[in-house]
Protein backbone atom coordinates (compact mmCIF):
# COMPACT_ATOMS: atom_id res chain seq x y z
CA UNK A 1 0.00 0.00 0.00
CA UNK A 2 1.71 3.31 -0.93
CA UNK A 3 1.41 5.99 1.99
CA UNK A 4 -0.85 8.87 1.91
CA UNK A 5 1.12 11.94 0.59
CA UNK A 6 1.71 14.95 3.12
CA UNK A 7 -0.79 17.69 2.95
CA UNK A 8 0.92 21.00 2.19
CA UNK A 9 0.80 24.02 4.29
CA UNK A 10 -0.60 26.86 2.45
CA UNK A 11 1.69 30.01 2.25
CA UNK A 12 0.03 32.60 3.92
CA UNK A 13 1.49 36.34 3.45
CA UNK A 14 1.71 38.18 7.05
CA UNK A 15 0.73 41.99 6.89
CA UNK A 16 3.29 44.59 7.18
CA UNK A 17 3.84 45.45 10.71
CA UNK A 18 2.60 48.44 12.10
CA UNK A 19 5.72 51.53 12.12
CA UNK A 20 5.74 53.77 15.02
CA UNK A 21 3.47 52.24 17.39
CA UNK A 22 4.73 52.31 21.17
CA UNK A 23 3.61 50.93 24.66
CA UNK A 24 0.83 53.32 26.70
CA UNK A 25 2.88 55.81 28.55
CA UNK A 26 1.60 58.39 30.47
CA UNK A 27 4.13 61.26 30.16
CA UNK A 28 2.70 62.20 26.37
CA UNK A 29 -0.53 62.91 28.25
CA UNK A 30 1.59 65.16 30.39
CA UNK A 31 3.58 66.69 27.53
CA UNK A 32 0.45 67.40 25.63
CA UNK A 33 -1.52 69.13 28.80
CA UNK A 34 2.26 71.55 29.19
CA UNK A 35 2.10 71.91 25.76
CA UNK A 36 -1.31 73.53 25.74
CA UNK A 37 -0.85 75.15 28.90
CA UNK A 38 2.61 76.84 28.20
CA UNK A 39 2.46 77.73 24.23
CA UNK A 40 -0.94 79.46 24.63
CA UNK A 41 0.14 81.39 27.47
CA UNK A 42 -3.03 79.85 29.45
CA UNK A 43 -1.99 81.16 33.24
CA UNK A 44 -1.84 84.67 32.18
CA UNK A 45 -5.05 84.47 30.33
CA UNK A 46 -6.21 83.29 33.43
CA UNK A 47 -4.63 86.19 35.74
CA UNK A 48 -6.17 88.25 32.92
CA UNK A 49 -9.91 87.20 33.06
CA UNK A 50 -10.10 86.15 37.04
CA UNK A 51 -7.12 88.33 38.65
CA UNK A 52 -5.66 85.07 40.41
CA UNK A 53 -3.01 83.16 38.77
CA UNK A 54 -2.35 79.08 38.57
CA UNK A 55 1.03 77.69 38.62
CA UNK A 56 -0.61 75.11 35.42
CA UNK A 57 2.63 75.18 33.80
CA UNK A 58 4.63 74.25 36.89
CA UNK A 59 2.63 71.35 38.49
CA UNK A 60 2.06 69.93 34.48
CA UNK A 61 6.18 70.33 34.35
CA UNK A 62 6.45 68.73 37.70
CA UNK A 63 4.21 65.34 36.96
CA UNK A 64 5.96 64.90 33.62
CA UNK A 65 9.27 65.47 35.01
CA UNK A 66 8.38 62.47 37.57
CA UNK A 67 7.28 60.50 35.41
CA UNK A 68 10.40 60.91 32.88
CA UNK A 69 12.77 60.25 36.02
CA UNK A 70 10.39 56.63 36.99
CA UNK A 71 10.18 55.44 33.03
CA UNK A 72 13.84 56.15 32.54
CA UNK A 73 14.20 58.49 30.05
CA UNK A 74 16.73 60.29 31.05
CA UNK A 75 18.66 58.21 28.47
CA UNK A 76 16.35 59.76 25.72
CA UNK A 77 17.09 62.83 26.41
CA UNK A 78 20.81 63.32 26.39
CA UNK A 79 21.14 60.99 24.00
CA UNK A 80 20.16 63.82 21.41
CA UNK A 81 23.03 65.74 19.95
CA UNK A 82 20.51 69.10 19.68
CA UNK A 83 19.78 68.50 23.78
CA UNK A 84 24.07 67.91 24.46
CA UNK A 85 24.93 71.18 22.51
CA UNK A 86 21.82 73.68 24.43
CA UNK A 87 22.94 71.45 27.37
CA UNK A 88 26.87 73.03 27.19
CA UNK A 89 25.48 76.03 26.19
CA UNK A 90 24.06 76.08 29.48
CA UNK A 91 27.02 75.11 31.04
CA UNK A 92 28.56 78.32 28.99
CA UNK A 93 26.34 80.39 30.66
CA UNK A 94 27.21 79.41 33.87
CA UNK A 95 30.64 79.70 33.35
CA UNK A 96 30.30 83.49 32.27
CA UNK A 97 27.96 84.12 35.16
CA UNK A 98 30.67 85.24 37.13
CA UNK A 99 32.63 87.60 34.90
CA UNK A 100 28.99 89.71 34.63
CA UNK A 101 28.52 93.07 34.99
CA UNK A 102 26.00 92.33 37.33
CA UNK A 103 25.80 88.47 39.37
CA UNK A 104 22.35 88.89 40.37
CA UNK A 105 21.35 89.73 37.04
CA UNK A 106 22.85 86.98 35.48
CA UNK A 107 21.91 84.65 38.23
CA UNK A 108 18.12 85.56 37.78
CA UNK A 109 18.89 85.33 33.47
CA UNK A 110 19.63 81.68 34.10
CA UNK A 111 16.82 80.70 36.16
CA UNK A 112 14.67 81.91 33.36
CA UNK A 113 16.55 80.06 30.88
CA UNK A 114 16.51 76.79 32.83
CA UNK A 115 12.89 77.40 33.13
CA UNK A 116 12.90 77.24 29.25
CA UNK A 117 15.01 74.17 29.46
CA UNK A 118 12.14 72.08 31.08
CA UNK A 119 10.13 72.67 27.63
CA UNK A 120 13.38 70.83 25.96
CA UNK A 121 13.86 67.96 28.26
CA UNK A 122 9.99 67.36 28.44
CA UNK A 123 9.53 66.97 25.01
CA UNK A 124 12.85 65.03 23.98
CA UNK A 125 12.49 62.47 26.73
CA UNK A 126 8.89 62.29 27.33
CA UNK A 127 7.87 61.68 23.23
CA UNK A 128 8.67 57.83 22.35
CA UNK A 129 7.16 57.06 18.68
CA UNK A 130 6.14 58.76 16.18
CA UNK A 131 2.24 58.33 17.20
CA UNK A 132 3.40 60.36 19.97
CA UNK A 133 4.94 63.16 18.03
CA UNK A 134 2.13 63.43 16.21
CA UNK A 135 0.07 64.00 19.24
CA UNK A 136 2.53 66.30 20.23
CA UNK A 137 2.67 68.13 16.95
CA UNK A 138 -1.43 68.07 16.99
CA UNK A 139 -1.07 69.59 20.59
CA UNK A 140 0.97 72.55 19.02
CA UNK A 141 -1.62 73.10 16.34
CA UNK A 142 -4.53 73.46 18.81
CA UNK A 143 -2.40 75.87 21.41
CA UNK A 144 -2.29 78.09 18.56
CA UNK A 145 -5.40 77.78 17.54
CA UNK A 146 -6.45 78.56 21.15
CA UNK A 147 -4.64 81.83 21.05
CA UNK A 148 -5.79 82.69 17.86
CA UNK A 149 -9.58 82.23 19.37
CA UNK A 150 -8.63 83.92 22.82
CA UNK A 151 -7.44 87.10 20.67
CA UNK A 152 -10.86 87.61 19.19
CA UNK A 153 -11.94 88.31 22.85
CA UNK A 154 -8.66 89.92 24.48
CA UNK A 155 -7.21 91.58 21.80
CA UNK A 156 -7.20 95.05 20.62
CA UNK A 157 -5.03 97.41 18.10
CA UNK A 158 -5.74 100.64 20.48
CA UNK A 159 -3.07 99.30 23.45
CA UNK A 160 -0.78 102.05 21.38
CA UNK A 161 -2.16 104.86 20.23
CA UNK A 162 0.67 106.14 18.03
CA UNK A 163 1.15 102.16 16.31
CA UNK A 164 -2.19 100.68 16.00
CA UNK A 165 -0.77 97.34 16.26
CA UNK A 166 -3.16 94.24 17.54
CA UNK A 167 -1.72 92.39 20.75
CA UNK A 168 -3.24 91.28 23.91
CA UNK A 169 -3.86 93.78 26.65
CA UNK A 170 -1.32 92.18 29.06
CA UNK A 171 0.89 89.58 29.58
CA UNK A 172 3.45 88.08 26.87
CA UNK A 173 1.43 88.04 24.45
CA UNK A 174 0.78 91.87 24.53
CA UNK A 175 4.01 92.57 22.59
CA UNK A 176 2.88 92.49 19.35
CA UNK A 177 5.96 90.81 18.29
CA UNK A 178 5.81 88.12 20.58
CA UNK A 179 2.70 87.39 19.52
CA UNK A 180 3.19 87.70 15.76
CA UNK A 181 6.02 84.95 16.03
CA UNK A 182 3.93 82.40 18.62
CA UNK A 183 1.39 82.64 15.87
CA UNK A 184 3.46 81.66 13.17
CA UNK A 185 5.72 79.32 14.99
CA UNK A 186 2.65 77.09 15.29
CA UNK A 187 1.18 78.11 11.77
CA UNK A 188 2.82 74.91 10.16
CA UNK A 189 1.24 72.62 12.63
CA UNK A 190 -2.28 73.86 11.81
CA UNK A 191 -1.37 73.10 7.62
CA UNK A 192 0.02 69.50 9.11
CA UNK A 193 -3.80 68.75 11.02
CA UNK A 194 -5.37 69.88 7.41
CA UNK A 195 -3.05 67.74 4.96
CA UNK A 196 -2.45 64.51 7.29
CA UNK A 197 -5.92 63.56 9.09
CA UNK A 198 -8.16 62.42 7.02
CA UNK A 199 -11.65 62.75 6.79
CA UNK A 200 -14.64 65.33 8.18
CA UNK A 201 -13.32 66.30 12.41
CA UNK A 202 -13.49 69.28 14.74
CA UNK A 203 -9.75 69.17 14.71
CA UNK A 204 -9.33 70.05 10.95
CA UNK A 205 -11.81 72.26 10.48
CA UNK A 206 -10.37 74.21 12.79
CA UNK A 207 -6.94 73.77 11.50
CA UNK A 208 -8.30 75.22 7.98
CA UNK A 209 -9.98 78.14 9.41
CA UNK A 210 -6.90 78.76 11.14
CA UNK A 211 -4.69 78.73 7.91
CA UNK A 212 -7.06 81.57 6.27
CA UNK A 213 -7.38 83.48 10.20
CA UNK A 214 -3.80 83.84 11.30
CA UNK A 215 -1.96 85.18 8.61
CA UNK A 216 -4.54 87.58 9.07
CA UNK A 217 -3.97 88.34 12.65
CA UNK A 218 0.50 88.24 11.94
CA UNK A 219 0.01 90.98 9.67
CA UNK A 220 -2.64 93.34 12.10
CA UNK A 221 0.29 92.85 14.61
CA UNK A 222 2.55 95.32 12.13
CA UNK A 223 5.34 93.13 12.80
CA UNK A 224 7.50 93.40 9.76
CA UNK A 225 10.03 90.76 11.11
CA UNK A 226 6.79 88.46 11.10
CA UNK A 227 5.98 89.28 8.03
CA UNK A 228 9.23 89.06 6.68
CA UNK A 229 8.91 85.38 7.72
CA UNK A 230 5.46 84.33 6.77
CA UNK A 231 6.52 85.43 3.19
CA UNK A 232 9.62 83.01 2.97
CA UNK A 233 7.11 80.29 5.01
CA UNK A 234 4.84 80.84 2.13
CA UNK A 235 7.13 80.84 -0.87
CA UNK A 236 9.01 77.73 0.35
CA UNK A 237 5.69 75.79 0.53
CA UNK A 238 4.25 77.34 -2.49
CA UNK A 239 7.45 76.17 -4.50
CA UNK A 240 7.06 72.49 -3.09
CA UNK A 241 3.36 72.09 -4.61
CA UNK A 242 2.85 71.17 -8.08
CA UNK A 243 1.56 73.27 -10.97
CA UNK A 244 -2.03 72.77 -10.01
CA UNK A 245 -1.58 72.88 -6.56
CA UNK A 246 -0.48 76.12 -6.91
CA UNK A 247 -3.33 78.17 -8.50
CA UNK A 248 -6.06 77.43 -5.51
CA UNK A 249 -2.82 78.65 -2.71
CA UNK A 250 -2.41 81.58 -4.90
CA UNK A 251 -5.93 82.54 -5.02
CA UNK A 252 -6.36 81.86 -1.65
CA UNK A 253 -3.06 83.98 -0.80
CA UNK A 254 -4.67 87.09 -2.45
CA UNK A 255 -7.88 87.06 -0.86
CA UNK A 256 -6.24 86.94 2.80
CA UNK A 257 -4.11 89.90 1.43
CA UNK A 258 -6.97 91.98 1.07
CA UNK A 259 -8.37 90.29 4.50
CA UNK A 260 -5.34 91.71 6.05
CA UNK A 261 -5.37 95.21 4.56
CA UNK A 262 -9.55 95.66 5.39
CA UNK A 263 -8.91 94.28 9.02
CA UNK A 264 -5.85 95.57 9.49
CA UNK A 265 -5.42 99.29 11.56
CA UNK A 266 -4.11 102.24 9.59
CA UNK A 267 -0.99 102.86 11.96
CA UNK A 268 -0.21 99.01 11.46
CA UNK A 269 -0.28 99.49 7.33
CA UNK A 270 1.56 102.62 7.42
CA UNK A 271 4.50 100.83 9.35
CA UNK A 272 5.07 98.52 6.66
CA UNK A 273 5.63 101.43 4.15
CA UNK A 274 8.86 102.13 5.99
CA UNK A 275 10.11 98.66 5.45
CA UNK A 276 12.51 100.13 2.58
CA UNK A 277 13.09 103.42 4.26
CA UNK A 278 16.59 105.12 4.82
CA UNK A 279 16.93 105.16 8.32
CA UNK A 280 19.77 107.61 8.48
CA UNK A 281 17.80 110.15 6.45
CA UNK A 282 15.17 112.45 8.22
CA UNK A 283 11.83 111.25 7.53
CA UNK A 284 8.64 113.22 7.90
CA UNK A 285 4.89 111.38 7.37
CA UNK A 286 2.21 110.07 9.73
CA UNK A 287 3.20 109.50 13.52
CA UNK A 288 3.00 106.08 13.57
CA UNK A 289 5.41 105.75 10.21
CA UNK A 290 7.59 108.24 12.21
CA UNK A 291 7.52 106.02 15.13
CA UNK A 292 7.87 103.02 12.80
CA UNK A 293 11.71 104.82 11.59
CA UNK A 294 12.83 105.35 14.85
CA UNK A 295 12.26 102.29 15.80
CA UNK A 296 14.06 100.77 13.39
CA UNK A 297 16.52 103.32 13.89
CA UNK A 298 17.04 102.45 17.24
CA UNK A 299 17.15 98.83 16.45
CA UNK A 300 20.10 99.55 13.96
CA UNK A 301 21.74 102.02 16.90
CA UNK A 302 21.15 98.55 18.94
CA UNK A 303 22.41 96.14 16.66
CA UNK A 304 26.18 98.34 16.09
CA UNK A 305 26.41 98.41 19.86
CA UNK A 306 25.48 94.73 20.81
CA UNK A 307 28.46 93.50 18.64
CA UNK A 308 30.74 95.97 19.74
CA UNK A 309 30.31 95.01 23.09
CA UNK A 310 30.49 91.09 21.42
CA UNK A 311 34.03 92.02 19.80
CA UNK A 312 35.11 94.44 23.22
CA UNK A 313 34.43 90.86 25.34
CA UNK A 314 34.79 88.03 22.72
CA UNK A 315 35.38 85.20 25.17
CA UNK A 316 32.72 85.93 28.00
CA UNK A 317 30.61 88.28 27.03
CA UNK A 318 29.18 91.13 29.30
CA UNK A 319 26.86 88.72 31.54
CA UNK A 320 23.63 86.73 30.63
CA UNK A 321 20.39 89.29 30.06
CA UNK A 322 22.94 92.03 31.13
CA UNK A 323 23.31 94.02 27.54
CA UNK A 324 20.94 96.37 28.49
CA UNK A 325 23.03 97.53 31.11
CA UNK A 326 26.69 97.51 29.93
CA UNK A 327 24.70 99.35 26.82
CA UNK A 328 23.82 102.05 29.13
CA UNK A 329 27.04 102.06 31.14
CA UNK A 330 28.87 102.55 27.79
CA UNK A 331 26.52 105.07 26.36
CA UNK A 332 26.61 107.39 29.71
CA UNK A 333 30.89 106.79 29.33
CA UNK A 334 30.06 108.95 25.64
CA UNK A 335 27.52 111.38 27.21
CA UNK A 336 25.05 109.61 25.34
CA UNK A 337 21.58 108.99 26.17
CA UNK A 338 20.99 105.36 27.61
CA UNK A 339 18.51 102.98 25.48
CA UNK A 340 17.93 100.52 28.33
CA UNK A 341 16.52 98.12 25.38
CA UNK A 342 17.37 94.60 24.54
CA UNK A 343 19.52 94.03 21.35
CA UNK A 344 16.30 92.82 19.19
CA UNK A 345 18.26 90.43 17.37
CA UNK A 346 18.33 86.87 19.55
CA UNK A 347 22.15 86.35 18.21
CA UNK A 348 23.98 89.07 18.72
CA UNK A 349 22.12 89.11 22.37
CA UNK A 350 24.00 85.56 22.72
CA UNK A 351 27.11 86.86 21.04
CA UNK A 352 26.95 90.06 22.96
CA UNK A 353 26.11 88.54 26.89
CA UNK A 354 27.98 84.80 26.29
CA UNK A 355 30.73 85.79 23.87
CA UNK A 356 31.81 83.66 20.69
CA UNK A 357 31.56 80.16 21.92
CA UNK A 358 27.88 81.02 23.29
CA UNK A 359 27.30 81.83 19.84
CA UNK A 360 28.28 79.11 18.21
CA UNK A 361 26.89 76.99 20.71
CA UNK A 362 23.43 78.50 20.05
CA UNK A 363 23.64 78.57 16.60
CA UNK A 364 24.94 75.28 16.30
CA UNK A 365 22.25 74.09 18.50
CA UNK A 366 19.75 75.47 15.38
CA UNK A 367 21.71 74.18 12.89
CA UNK A 368 21.63 70.32 14.16
CA UNK A 369 17.84 70.66 14.53
CA UNK A 370 17.22 71.81 10.25
CA UNK A 371 20.07 68.60 9.81
CA UNK A 372 17.97 66.19 12.02
CA UNK A 373 15.05 67.09 9.95
CA UNK A 374 16.82 66.60 7.06
CA UNK A 375 17.98 63.32 7.67
CA UNK A 376 14.27 62.64 9.09
CA UNK A 377 13.59 63.42 5.38
CA UNK A 378 16.26 61.20 3.79
CA UNK A 379 14.70 58.19 6.21
CA UNK A 380 10.95 58.64 4.57
CA UNK A 381 12.23 58.31 1.23
CA UNK A 382 14.09 55.49 1.70
CA UNK A 383 11.45 53.91 3.96
CA UNK A 384 7.68 54.47 2.53
CA UNK A 385 6.72 52.86 5.93
CA UNK A 386 7.99 56.38 7.58
CA UNK A 387 5.89 58.87 5.00
CA UNK A 388 4.38 60.27 7.99
CA UNK A 389 7.41 61.29 9.14
CA UNK A 390 8.35 62.83 6.57
CA UNK A 391 5.24 64.88 6.56
CA UNK A 392 6.16 66.29 10.10
CA UNK A 393 9.89 66.83 9.60
CA UNK A 394 8.76 69.03 6.37
CA UNK A 395 6.29 71.38 8.62
CA UNK A 396 8.32 70.81 11.44
CA UNK A 397 10.91 72.75 9.67
CA UNK A 398 8.47 75.50 8.77
CA UNK A 399 8.12 76.27 12.28
CA UNK A 400 11.90 76.25 13.31
CA UNK A 401 12.54 78.30 10.23
CA UNK A 402 10.17 80.85 11.31
CA UNK A 403 11.98 81.18 15.06
CA UNK A 404 14.72 81.88 12.94
CA UNK A 405 13.47 84.77 10.96
CA UNK A 406 11.95 86.16 13.95
CA UNK A 407 14.99 85.59 16.30
CA UNK A 408 16.77 88.21 13.95
CA UNK A 409 14.46 91.03 14.87
CA UNK A 410 13.65 90.13 18.54
CA UNK A 411 15.28 88.94 21.50
CA UNK A 412 14.00 85.40 22.29
CA UNK A 413 17.00 83.73 22.94
CA UNK A 414 16.37 82.70 26.65
CA UNK A 415 12.30 82.15 25.87
CA UNK A 416 10.78 78.85 25.54
CA UNK A 417 10.20 79.48 21.91
CA UNK A 418 13.63 77.72 20.57
CA UNK A 419 14.00 75.09 23.35
CA UNK A 420 9.92 73.85 22.80
CA UNK A 421 10.53 73.69 19.10
CA UNK A 422 14.02 71.95 19.48
CA UNK A 423 12.26 69.71 21.90
CA UNK A 424 10.35 68.31 18.97
CA UNK A 425 13.21 67.97 16.83
CA UNK A 426 14.91 65.86 19.11
CA UNK A 427 12.24 63.13 19.61
CA UNK A 428 11.49 62.98 16.00
CA UNK A 429 14.98 62.66 14.92
CA UNK A 430 15.42 59.61 17.42
CA UNK A 431 12.11 58.29 16.67
CA UNK A 432 13.09 58.28 13.17
CA UNK A 433 16.32 56.05 14.03
CA UNK A 434 14.78 53.72 15.98
CA UNK A 435 11.72 53.34 13.37
CA UNK A 436 14.86 52.71 10.42
CA UNK A 437 16.78 50.31 12.95
CA UNK A 438 13.94 48.36 13.34
CA UNK A 439 12.94 48.22 9.63
CA UNK A 440 16.18 47.63 8.55
CA UNK A 441 16.70 44.55 11.05
CA UNK A 442 13.63 43.19 9.87
CA UNK A 443 14.54 43.56 6.56
CA UNK A 444 17.64 41.29 6.94
CA UNK A 445 15.50 38.97 9.10
CA UNK A 446 13.20 38.27 6.60
CA UNK A 447 12.59 35.18 4.27
CA UNK A 448 13.96 35.52 0.92
CA UNK A 449 11.85 36.77 -1.81
CA UNK A 450 9.93 34.83 -4.41
CA UNK A 451 11.90 33.47 -7.48
CA UNK A 452 10.17 34.62 -10.47
CA UNK A 453 10.88 32.37 -13.28
CA UNK A 454 12.49 34.47 -16.58
CA UNK A 455 11.88 31.42 -19.04
CA UNK A 456 8.87 30.75 -21.24
CA UNK A 457 6.34 28.00 -19.53
CA UNK A 458 7.08 24.37 -20.11
CA UNK A 459 4.68 22.60 -22.60
CA UNK A 460 1.50 20.84 -20.88
CA UNK A 461 1.93 23.61 -18.21
CA UNK A 462 -0.29 26.15 -17.25
CA UNK A 463 1.08 30.10 -17.25
CA UNK A 464 2.11 31.53 -14.18
CA UNK A 465 5.03 32.68 -11.73
CA UNK A 466 7.17 29.94 -9.98
CA UNK A 467 7.84 30.53 -6.31
CA UNK A 468 10.96 29.25 -4.17
CA UNK A 469 9.88 25.43 -3.46
CA UNK A 470 8.51 24.83 -6.86
CA UNK A 471 5.26 26.25 -6.00
CA UNK A 472 3.68 27.56 -8.86
CA UNK A 473 1.30 30.62 -8.61
CA UNK A 474 -0.89 31.53 -11.67
CA UNK A 475 -2.41 34.71 -12.82
CA UNK A 476 -5.75 35.34 -11.55
CA UNK A 477 -7.93 35.24 -15.07
CA UNK A 478 -6.45 31.29 -14.87
CA UNK A 479 -6.97 30.44 -11.57
CA UNK A 480 -10.72 28.09 -11.03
Amino acid sequence: MTPPRPLKQPVTIAAPPQVGATSWRPGIYLVVIYILITYARLPEIILLVTGHGLRLGLISALLAILVLLLSGGLFRVFSSRIVQILMGFTAWLCVCTPFSVWHGGSFQQIVGWSQSLISLILLAGCIDGLEQCRKAMYAMAVSVLTMELLSFALGTSQNRRDTGRFAFVSGTLANANDLATLLLIGLPFCLLVVRTRTGFSVLRVAGFLGLLIIPITVFRTGSRGGMLALAIMFAIYFFSLSALQRIPVAIAALLLAVGAVVFSHGSALERYKTIFVDTDRVYSGSAAEVSAVESARSRKQLFLNSLRLTIEHPVFGVGPGMFPVADAAASEERDLPAAWHETHNSFTQVSSEAGVLGFLLYTAAIVVCFSALRSVRKSALAHPELRSAGDMAYYLRLSLLAFTITAVFASNAYAFYFPMVAGLCAALDRSVRAETKTLEGRQETSPPQPVVSSGPAAPGRRPGLRLAGGFRLRAPSQQR
